[in-house]
């Protein structure tokens, strides 16, 4: 049993363990971005309240151009992160099959070893 561990399971992670580890840490790398887009977002509100709730005379143009951006960048955050969510969706459902797929893999060689093993002791 012990050479079936040595021989299979050490190995075993290389397959599966670390290539699913390797995909979750380049996802924790990509939600690193996130609150830089949120803080951009963040700021072109601020912008639009700030023009909204000066004193004084208001250019009408530029308080459409404040407007217009903050819009732009809002549907840009959005769909950024609604691609993010859709792609995510993807790549762990793959990621799982992927997985398990290797697990499997995995025990059915293990289960064939010992079916071979238990062989060589008649009843």
């Amino acid at each position: 049993s012990s050479g079936i561990n040595a021989e299979y399971g050490e190995a075993q992670p290389q397959y599966d363990a670390h290539v699913l580890s390797e995909n979750v840490r380049e996802y924790l790398g990509m939600l690193g971005s996130v609150p830089d887009m949120l803080h951009v977002h963040k700021g072109a509100s601020q912008k639009v309240k700030d023009y909204t709730n000066r004193d004084g005379e208001k250019d009408a143009e530029e308080e459409q151009n404040i407007a217009l951006r903050y819009s732009t960048i809002s549907a840009a955050v959005l769909a950024e992160i609604t691609h993010f969510h859709k792609q995510r969706n993807v790549d762990f459902n793959a990621m799982m099959r992927q997985f398990l797929s290797s697990q499997l893999d995995f025990h059915k060689t293990i289960c064939t070893k010992l079916q071979a093993a238990l062989a060589q002791y008649p009843e």
